[in-house]
């Protein structure tokens, strides 16, 4: 029989911390390029490292990578991937038709619109955007080496995992996920009857064992919200630090508001959502109104992801903040369900503790689990 070819991985950032999420998978002679994010280390922006992935043996120049990628939308997964296109001439890239809206929204729109900026740096900016593929869900890529199928993730829309097949063996790559729904999206869908070999796992809460996801944050904050509003017909201002986090919580709002609060969003979030209401991802409702420049007169919320409003003095107001991640149970849950012979967890928080549990230590308590753990570390190679 032929040989098994090798296949290695690399985590170019986003090992064992969070931001700049880059994975280097080599397949034959195919050079894969899973997600491309940016971090903020001190207020500093940091990219992946790709001048290591060039002094390995496996590429000698970023114009031989075949294929790009992208789980979803957030910044620390597709914050680099301009630069990284500028570097990767020939390569194509991949991602789900709400992805590219949402990453068009970060990489363009919010950059772009309505600020002023170099005609030739926004010009090349929307031919490269023009240049990525989408994708759909339960869609199988032939490469010849090997063959891709996309699946829903969950954590946000447009958001998929990649199973990768290459002779006997299959990799699934997971980007952020969640088992469970979530306001805007269905949880995921995990690759029935796949025999996965190998799953890389973002382990976000891999270290956490007592975290537990308070998934009765985003309640407690739209029923705090609506509350003050309604009985103590207080105006309320909303910071939202997360793009899609903002559309979520317009999206509670919206379910509870039985009493009709008037909702004002302001411009940042209002253009994400007509984006998103397009894409048949229904939001609005006829209590949600655009923020104009005058503050309206009756109690109302009012969104914005905008940290410097110029409203900020005339309103109370509070920080949305919730978390849209796995926490270390769904972690274990989703690694049973799957079973792989083998679990490459990348995107950890650090340890609270050196007497917590990792998910590592946890499973192994489980007599049917057959999985060995590698917490990967950036600028490490791998065979997978």
């Amino acid at each position: 029989g032929k040989m098994q070819q090798d296949i290695i991985f690399i985590p170019l950032g986003g090992g064992q911390r969070v931001g700049a999420s880059c994975y280097y998978l080599k397949v034959g002679d195919a050079n894969i390029i899973l997600d491309a994010g940016i971090g903020i280390d001190d207020g500093l922006e940091f990219g992946p490292d790709f001048q290591f992935l060039i002094r390995t043996p496996f590429i000698q120049s970023m114009t031989q990578i075949n294929n790009i990628f992208i789980s979803h939308a957030h910044m620390d997964h597709v914050g680099y991937l301009l630069k990284l296109m500028n570097q990767t001439s020939y390569a194509g890239v991949y991602m789900t038709e709400i992805t590219k809206v949402l990453s068009e929204y970060q990489l363009y729109d919010r950059l772009f619109i309505g600020k002023s900026s170099d005609e030739n740096t926004r010009l090349a900016a929307r031919s490269l955007l023009e240049r990525i593929a989408t994708v759909s869900f339960m869609q199988t890529m032939d490469f010849g080496k090997y063959k891709v199928t996309f699946y829903p993730a969950g954590h946000i829309p447009g958001a998929m995992m990649m199973l990768f097949e290459t002779g006997k063996k299959r990799i699934l790559y997971t980007g952020d996920y969640s088992l469970n729904s979530t306001a805007l999206t269905q949880g995921c869908m995990i690759p029935k009857d796949a025999k996965i070999d190998t799953v890389i796992i973002c382990g976000l809460h891999a270290k956490h064992p007592d975290y537990t996801k308070k998934s009765d944050a985003i309640y407690k904050q739209a029923g705090y919200v609506l509350h003050t509003v309604k009985d103590n017909r207080r105006s309320l201002l909303c910071q939202i630090p997360q793009l899609s986090k903002g559309i979520e919580f317009i999206k509670k709002l919206n379910d509870w508001n039985n009493t009709g609060v008037p909702i004002y969003i302001d411009r940042s979030i209002m253009d994400m959502v007509v984006k998103m209401e397009k894409l048949s991802v229904p939001v609005l409702n006829k209590y949600n109104k655009v923020m104009g420049d005058e503050k309206p007169p009756v109690p109302h919320i009012y969104l914005t992801s905008d940290r410097n409003t110029k409203w900020a003095g005339q309103y109370k107001s509070i920080k949305v903040d919730f978390s849209l991640h796995e926490d270390f149970n769904e972690m274990k849950q989703f690694l049973k369900r799957i079973n792989p012979r083998q679990a490459i967890v990348v995107h950890c928080g650090k340890e609270n503790s050196v007497f917590d549990d990792t998910i590592e230590q946890e499973m192994m308590k489980d007599v049917d689990c057959r999985t060995q753990f590698t917490f990967a570390d950036e600028e490490e190679i791998y065979r997978l």
